[in-house]
């Protein structure tokens, strides 16, 4: 949230905060009861906030209403429209995108939830609000498989999603935001990770010791 909430300087960066199915209409306040939540499920090892970053078209600037029934549908269609979360909108790139932190785990039923195939659900979400909100239309299958390279094939084949994927699509603007070292490393504490000298480079890790 020090990230999706920062200006940096940047007049028009941050646009609408949205903060959902929290009694507190304040962030600091929201992160306050997410963790809480979070904190009771005790059972959950694994990262308990789901990370997202939905990018519209160049030079597409779709008006508030519009963001916002993207973000709702969006949510409701991975399965978490009872979940906690915070939402904010950037301007400072050529492509309007919504960052979202969500709580994976239930407010009340404190279970946790993680999207099976989320990114299928979500090429055929993305698909159906382009019509709908006549929108720009993107080649989402072509995008991912460009990007992706052999860590799609392994997730493909495995069904499971790598850590390298999820560095590219949950924090990777962040990492390449950081302007110092310092940014950096705490960009790298903030999503779970850590930064490590090995040979004539860096390694990254996550907190089961898989490396990158």
């Amino acid at each position: 949230m020090r990230y999706m909430c920062d200006p940096q300087s940047k007049q028009e960066r941050v646009g609408t905060v949205t903060i959902t199915n929290c009694h507190s209409l304040d962030v600091e306040d929201a992160v306050l009861e997410v963790t809480a939540t979070q904190s009771r499920n005790v059972r959950c090892g694994s990262d308990k906030t789901y990370h997202l970053i939905l990018s519209f078209r160049a030079g597409e600037e779709p008006d508030t209403a519009t963001l916002s029934q993207v973000e709702e549908r969006i949510c409701d269609g991975l399965g978490y429209a009872e979940h906690q979360r915070i939402s904010t909108v950037h301007h400072d790139t050529d492509n309007i995108h919504i960052h979202l932190a969500i709580n994976k785990i239930h407010p009340t039923k404190l279970t946790l939830h993680t999207p099976f195939n989320d990114y299928k659900t979500l090429n055929t979400l993305c698909q159906t609000l382009e019509e709908a909100l006549h929108l720009e239309r993107d080649n989402h299958e072509s995008q991912q498989r460009a990007r992706s390279g052999r860590a799609a094939d392994m997730e493909h084949a495995g069904g499971v999603e790598s850590l390298i994927g999820w560095v590219q699509r949950g924090c990777l603007e962040q990492i390449q935001h950081a302007d110092s070292w310092e940014a950096l490393h705490q960009v790298m504490q903030d999503n779970g990770l850590s930064l490590h000298l090995r040979g004539n480079g860096l390694v990254i890790s996550d907190r089961q010791s898989t490396t990158i």
